[in-house]
């Protein structure tokens, strides 16, 4: 390729991820969408008390957490493979050369290290959300868990593609832009929810429905003290994530959840719906 040639396939290149990160975002709304609808209305009625809550959300992140394991034993199997042809291939001391000699092991080792990374994220989200939702919306936990573990396994078979047709990972933008919206889906509910409570989370012991099951987060009339704190924690969040799209070159891949935080942020701050005390 001449220099010439370079900037024509740096702009094809974007162009393609581009393509793929918008079939990804526009994959997780058909899926929510079809979910949302398959899912039966009751599946979590009866959810009320904070212990329930816990066991609930708990068994969702342990639901996530078998893709680790499925990683592990992908991993396990092909050092095996590669030991077994070498046994001095041990990878405490040769780990990076057997990487760069086997490619199943490269695959696999990558799934597993992302999707550790965004296990973490998505299990605090998770966990951070699951006290504000109503009865009637603490489906989406289960309907995020199902995107998220869709997305890995989506994000697994990206880096599969590129071994089979030699091209480009980016089929992979599919399940981490789904994976990634639904660690911010669940993080927006928690930190909508942390600043309508904060600084005193005691009435959330006991408790609740919602107000016919009609709303996402369960205000809380009655407290008075002061949320600065948290709305401006999150904001500046907001901010850099902004930041991040555009310095110090255009992020396309970070624009789209950009634009979806800073903009919802500032819609809940504007409207009202989280009121600045």
């Amino acid at each position: 390729m001449t220099d010439t040639d370079k900037p024509q396939q740096v702009a094809s290149n974007k162009r393609m991820l581009a393509g793929w990160i918008a079939t990804g975002w526009a994959s997780f709304f058909l899926v929510l969408l079809v979910t949302w609808q398959l899912l039966p209305a009751d599946t979590t009625l009866g959810i009320g008390t904070v212990p329930a809550r816990l066991v609930f959300a708990l068994a969702h992140v342990f639901a996530a957490s078998l893709l680790l394991f499925l990683g592990f034993l992908a991993v396990g199997a092909t050092r095996w493979q590669i030991e077994t042809a070498d046994p001095s291939a041990n990878p405490a001391a040769a780990g990076e050369g057997i990487a760069k000699t086997n490619l199943h092991n490269r695959v696999h080792t990558q799934f597993l290290s992302n999707t550790t990374e965004q296990f973490v994220m998505f299990s605090a989200a998770l966990m951070a959300a699951m006290p504000f939702l109503t009865e009637p919306w603490l489906r989406l936990v289960t309907v995020m868990t199902i995107l998220w573990v869709f997305g890995r396994l989506f994000f697994w078979g990206g880096y599969w593609y590129t071994v089979v047709h030699g091209l480009p990972t980016y089929p992979r933008a599919i399940g981490l832009g789904m994976g990634l919206l639904c660690t911010l889906t669940l993080a927006g509910v928690a930190a909508t929810g942390i600043s309508l409570h904060f600084p005193t989370f005691a009435g959330l012991a006991e408790g609740f429905s919602g107000a016919g099951g009609t709303v996402l987060i369960q205000p809380d009339p009655m407290q008075t003290g002061s949320n600065l704190l948290p709305v401006s924690l999150f904001s500046l969040v907001a901010l850099a994530m902004a930041a991040l799209a555009v310095f110090p070159k255009l992020a396309p891949p970070v624009i789209p959840m950009a634009v979806i935080a800073v903009s919802g942020w500032v819609y809940l701050l504007v409207s009202g719906s989280i009121p600045i005390r």
